[in-house]
C-alpha cells in the first residue's frame, strides 16, 4: 500500500525543497523563522503580535522576514534602524503592494497613505502638510478634540460604575 504512495511523496518533497532555495536565492532576506510554502508564518505568529516580534528580534536579530500567508514583510524593531528606513531610504519603500480591500478604499491609491510615490503623493503631501497639519489648523480643532475626550471618559466612568444597570437595560430592551 505504501509502495504506489512513495513516488508521489518523493516528488512533493523534492518540490518543497525547491521552492524553499529558490525562495533563498532569489531574495537576499534578513532571516527569520521557518516558514510553510502556502501559509507562511502565520501558525507561528502569537495573538499578541509585537511580543512574537520581539521574542523573534532577540533569536535572529533587529531585522525580520515574516511571511503572512505568500506575502512578505520585514519587520525591523531598533529603533535607529527604523529611522534609517523610514526618513533615509523612504523613497526606495514608498511604492507598495496594495491588495484589493485598500486599493478599493482609497481609490486606487489616491489617498495620502497607500499613495505611490510620485507627483500625486507629493501634492497631496503639501496640502496636508500646510493646510491639515499646520499649528493653526490643529489649535482651532482643539475644542472638538477636548469635547470627543470629555465625552469618551464620562462613556468610560458611567460604563465602570454601573456596568450591571447598562447591561441589564440592554437586555430588557432587547
Amino acid at each position: 500500500m505504501a509502495l504506489p504512495l512513495l513516488p508521489f511523496f518523493s516528488i512533493a518533497l523534492t518540490i518543497f525543497l525547491s521552492y524553499r532555495l529558490y525562495q533563498r536565492w532569489r531574495f537576499k532576506l534578513p532571516p527569520g523563522p521557518g516558514l510553510l510554502p502556502i501559509v507562511g508564518n502565520l501558525n507561528d505568529i502569537k495573538p499578541v503580535m509585537f511580543r512574537c516580534f520581539a521574542d523573534w528580534a532577540q533569536v535572529y536579530g533587529p531585522i525580520i522576514s515574516v511571511w503572512t500567508g505568500s506575502t512578505l514583510n520585514v519587520v525591523v524593531s531598533s529603533p535607529e534602524l527604523a529611522k534609517e528606513v523610514l526618513k533615509e531610504n523612504d523613497q526606495q519603500l514608498a511604492d507598495r503592494h496594495r491588495s484589493r480591500s485598500p486599493a478599493k478604499f482609497s481609490r486606487d491609491g489616491q489617498d495620502l497613505i497607500w499613495a505611490d510615490y510620485g507627483p500625486h503623493y507629493a501634492k497631496v503631501r503639501k496640502v496636508c502638510t500646510l493646510e491639515l497639519f499646520s499649528p493653526k489648523r490643529i489649535e482651532a480643532l482643539r475644542p472638538i478634540r477636548e469635547d470627543e475626550v470629555t465625552a469618551m471618559v464620562e462613556s468610560l466612568f458611567n460604563d465602570c460604575t454601573n456596568p450591571v444597570l447598562k447591561y441589564a437595560n440592554d437586555g430588557a430592551e432587547k
